[in-house]
């Protein structure tokens, strides 16, 4: 069995250069890690399944988790199974990236339990097929990204600060966000 944290992230800033023929948004963001995580375990079972625990309102239709672990599956032919419980602590829809470390994390773990030996730059790939803000929570940290989130470099650790999250108003789901810029 494999335990591991999903840690959402904050974006320090957050700059739409322009928008793409395919319709994304090329971005310069500053973002880093914080401690406030998910938690998934993954253990081996004969089929792929996905419990939740911690919020009521998702859905095991559209969660991000069940396809990273089907993305993972397809693009190796693995046909293992997991079961797969993620208990939620990060607030859905406050823009902290709880969904893209959630499926961060269940590439890298479900990479290791299935032993399917990827390596890093292909989790990357595979990970940005998903969505963009799962190349950063795949590498964490203290980064500087752009492009859709695929150019991920590195900078020294920030400072720690503490840091007070209030979410003001109801879910805002990213897709909106960039449908109305």
């Amino acid at each position: 069995m494999l335990r591991l944290e999903a840690r959402a992230k904050i974006n320090w800033s957050l700059d739409i250069l322009a928008k793409r023929q395919d319709g994304y948004h090329r971005m310069d963001m500053l973002i880093s890690s914080v401690e406030l995580a998910d938690e998934l375990t993954l253990e081996n079972a004969d089929i792929l399944t996905l419990t939740i625990v911690g919020n009521a309102s998702l859905t095991l239709a559209d969660n991000l988790v069940y396809k990273a672990a089907a993305a993972l599956a397809k693009a190796t032919g693995c046909v293992r199974g997991a079961a797969i419980t993620l208990t939620k602590r990060t607030p859905v829809g406050a823009g902290m990236g709880g969904g893209s470390a959630d499926a961060a994390a269940a590439l890298w773990g479900l990479n290791q339990l299935w032993g399917t030996d990827l390596s890093m730059e292909r989790l990357l790939a595979l990970s940005l097929t998903l969505g963009a803000d799962i190349p950063f929570a795949l590498t964490g940290g203290f980064a500087r990204v752009g492009g859709i989130g695929e150019e991920i470099r590195p900078l020294s650790p920030a400072p720690t600060w503490p840091l007070l999250i209030v979410q003001p108003c109801q879910a805002i789901w990213t897709k909106e966000v960039f449908a109305a810029y």
